[in-house]
């Protein structure tokens, strides 16, 4: 009786997959619209776009007239012409030479990956001097998400129920398993050699309220994902 109520569980799994999160946005809100106010003033570049997914954010980029490589591990889902695209894993070495790109974009990805520390090591070998990572993370220590964690013992994005702890395309990818606060963030990103320029807020999350209409400000007491902009510095 285990093993049929064990399969029923991974149908119904299946089914939320295809009708929830197959064309569902794989960035909160306004996340990426904040990341590019941070590279607003970049002139034409090669930048690389790390777990690009379907390549909603690469699109943008292109659009905004940059060169871009994409790098995806799970690559049917990726649709961006004019994008240079390149299946790999960003739990191992990227496969750029060093000092490659102008640019990177790790958009909701350090905290579905093993070693935070290495990705960033990563971002500051691959681009070249003087260039810039925009990275963002859950913000883990907003009002909403203290309060949760008060009640549960688990953070906003970061709970112990399979639709966070994998990926909603593949049970073989992680979803959330490396939670960062702000502060930690900025010294493994030190630690790497990087520099912290500026961090900036998406829109904030209440239960049930859409994005849009939540009259709390984004700020980093309210702001659901930050996004952090660093430098590697030219010597």
């Amino acid at each position: 009786m285990l093993f049929f109520a064990d399969q029923s569980v991974d149908v119904v799994i299946k089914l939320v997959r295809e009708r929830f999160f197959k064309d569902a946005p794989r960035a909160y809100a306004d996340t990426h619209s904040v990341a590019l106010s941070l590279f607003e003033s970049a002139p034409p570049c090669r930048v690389l776009d790390i777990a690009a997914g379907r390549g909603d954010l690469t699109r943008k980029l292109i659009n905004r007239g940059h060169q871009v490589t994409a790098l995806e591990s799970y690559t049917p889902q990726f649709n961006a012409p004019f994008a240079t695209l390149v299946e790999g894993d960003a739990n191992r070495e990227w496969p750029f030479p060093d000092a490659s790109f102008d640019a990177l974009f790790g958009i909701e990805i350090i905290e579905h990956v093993e070693n935070p520390r290495f990705f960033l090591r990563e971002a500051m070998r691959v681009l070249r001097p003087g260039g810039i990572a925009i990275i963002s993370t859950p913000n883990l220590t907003t009002l909403v998400s203290r309060v949760f964690f008060g009640v549960t013992g688990q953070w906003d994005l970061f709970v112990n129920n399979r639709f966070r702890l994998r990926d909603p395309y593949d049970d073989a990818l992680d979803g959330h398993i490396s939670p960062i606060p702000n502060w930690l963030l900025r010294h493994h990103a030190r630690d790497a050699g990087l520099e912290h320029e500026e961090t900036a807020y998406s829109r904030a999350w209440l239960p049930l309220l859409p994005w849009k209409l939540n009259p709390l400000p984004a700020s980093a007491s309210f702001g659901r994902i930050l996004v952090a902009r660093f430098r590697k510095p030219v010597a």
